[in-house]
């Protein structure tokens, strides 16, 4: 396993109507294997899959330096598609006690789990997992947040994410709205980062939709540096907003000017998800390139 050195972790207090919620950041590394695992083979619909429990020992170090390790227990399930696809899913309970120094049992952490790329090769398996975080004991009774790693031959030294503890904010559909508009108002910037930093950690975006899903924060401002750098100026522009919950269906209308003084329009819709924060946790555009107009 690499060496990894970590950075401190950030604790910031979010005051909402009144209550406090705290946001740990965290960087984690470790491993993980089957304990028990069940497995069969068929036709239809897909040619192998296997379930079973995980157990694993993890290090974890939040950025105020406090530092710990945890065992894991888990209940996973993966299978390989008629077509090839691997996919994985999965819940896990973290022995946070041993972290906070508590009494056995008294600080769990509830994680859901599933797989956004997997790739297996007889010597190489490579798991890239996106996680929330659903509730908890003790000190993390009702945590939230997420977690992502991607683990080569079941160990990792990339993990990473945020817990949120304490009450979870009032998030009206005014608010989500609101979020929304502004990242419209991100895509008109042509500033890259100003569009990615609309972004949790741990998004998924797949934009236009079918494209591949990038992996990485660096990864995400290429493709919004990609997008921008094709015009002069170019933006998006909603026509309608509807909201249900923390998502947030669109219709809007592109407009782009060209380096060569031409016009392009376009239009698409996006299913956009927020975290409690704010921030995009998942991002799809059903638009076509092919499809743009262009006039003088």
């Amino acid at each position: 396993m690499k060496k990894l050195i970590l950075p401190f972790i950030f604790i910031s207090i979010i005051i909402n109507n009144m209550s406090a919620q705290e946001t740990i950041k965290f960087k984690v590394i470790g491993g993980y294997q089957f304990a028990e695992g069940y497995a069969i083979q068929n036709n239809d619909p897909f040619v192998y899959a296997q379930s079973g429990q995980l157990t694993g020992s993890w290090h974890w170090e939040f950025e105020n330096g406090k530092k710990g390790n945890t065992h894991i227990n888990g209940a996973t399930a993966n299978r390989v598609l008629f077509n090839g696809e691997n996919q994985l899913m999965g819940t896990m309970k973290i022995n946070m006690f041993e972290f906070e120094g508590s009494n056995p049992e008294s600080d769990l952490l509830f994680l859901s789990y599933t797989s956004t790329k997997f790739t297996a090769e007889p010597s190489n398996v490579v798991i890239k997992v996106s996680g929330e975080f659903t509730g908890g004991t003790g000190k993390y009774k009702g945590a939230r947040g997420w977690l992502t790693v991607t683990s080569v031959n079941g160990f990792f030294d990339d993990g990473k994410g945020e817990i949120y503890l304490g009450d979870q904010p009032e998030i009206t559909e005014e608010l989500v709205k609101k979020w929304t508009e502004d990242y419209f108002k991100a895509t008109q910037s042509g500033d890259a980062k100003v569009w990615a930093d609309s972004f949790a950690g741990n998004a998924y975006i797949n934009d236009p939709y079918g494209s591949p899903a990038p992996n990485s924060r660096a990864e995400i401002e290429a493709i919004g540096t990609n997008f921008m750098s094709a015009f002069k100026s170019a933006g998006l522009y909603p026509d309608y907003i509807f909201v249900n919950g923390l998502i947030a269906t669109s219709k809007w209308t592109g407009r782009g000017l060209m380096h060569d003084g031409k016009k392009a329009t376009f239009e698409g819709v996006n299913v956009t998800t927020y975290n409690e924060k704010g921030e995009i946790i998942s991002h799809i555009g059903y638009w076509d390139p092919a499809k743009m107009k262009i006039s003088q």
